[in-house]
């Protein structure tokens, strides 16, 4: 059902399927998806709602919504040790409830758009794979995607001229990424381009500081999202360590009304040298 006082749909885990040895993916429905409609925007994401023991918080987290269908959805998972959503997935089976709010994308490419640059590491794999799907013909797109593993590599398919680049055995948490290095060393098309990055926190700020300040693009040519940390107890240990007077700036601009690229610039100028 729809709760009216937090506007969250109640899914039932109908099906699950193994998409690589390093995801699982989760058909959700039900009669609590009755009144749910989609954005249309291929990276689409909802706030899934976990339910924790009574007298504990309950969870929640991000995850894209891979695919669409009549009364049913396709969520993707990253299996990895010590995650609670991915021990969550693991596990779960047909009958499992599970919750979660509006869905809200963030791909906006410009209508004078020649090209696109599309960035992802494994996490941003399910968001990836349905905008290239999604991508009409014609379209002129440089992929940059980083897995773990080569087991892990997943069949992209596009109507678009996509040239798709596997960066295989870094990032994702188990080693430096090479995906900066290989976004700054393409040769970039003439003409108007747009970028999407979806990737760990450490990967997409600087990819967003090299877009912003070195190419000087403006907001509406790219989304750049953190979509996880891959050592969010040590991020959150030196946001408490922060100087009071700099997160009272912080919460100061997140309520300022400026434009949220402006403020991003912001934020990452006062926290960035302490690792925020």
């Amino acid at each position: 059902m729809v709760s009216r006082m937090n506007e969250l749909f109640e899914a039932t885990v109908l099906r699950r399927a193994l998409v690589t040895p390093g995801m699982v993916r989760l058909t959700l429905g039900g009669p609590g998806l009755a009144s749910f409609r989609s954005t249309g925007v291929g990276d689409e994401s909802v706030r899934l709602v976990f339910a924790q023991p009574e007298g504990t918080s309950d969870y929640s987290a991000a995850f894209t919504i891979r695919q669409v269908r009549a009364g049913e959805i396709d969520i993707d998972f990253v299996l990895h040790a010590g995650g609670r959503a991915s021990g969550w997935a693991e596990g779960a089976s047909p009958g499992d409830i599970v919750s979660f709010g509006r869905p809200r994308g963030q791909y906006a490419p410009p209508v004078d758009t020649d090209w696109q640059v599309l960035v992802a590491d494994a996490p941003a794999l399910p968001a990836l794979g349905r905008l290239l799907e999604q991508m009409p013909a014609g379209t002129r797109a440089l992929v940059f995607v980083e897995v773990a593993e080569a087991s892990h590599r997943q069949e992209l398919v596009s109507r678009a001229e996509a040239t798709i680049s596997w960066l295989v055995g870094s990032g994702n948490g188990r080693s430096p990424s090479r995906l900066e290095a290989a976004v700054r060393a393409a040769a970039l098309p003439p003409g108007k381009g747009y970028a999407w990055v979806a990737a760990e926190r450490t990967v997409a700020q600087p990819l967003r500081r090299y877009l912003r300040r070195e190419l000087g693009w403006p907001g509406d040519r790219y989304a750049v999202t953190s979509y996880w940390t891959a050592d969010l107890e040590a991020w959150m240990e030196a946001w408490a360590r922060l100087d009071p007077a700099i997160k009272a700036q912080v919460t100061a601009l997140w309520s300022s009304g400026l434009d949220p690229e402006t403020v991003a610039d912001r934020i990452d100028e006062l926290t960035s040298p302490f690792g925020l």
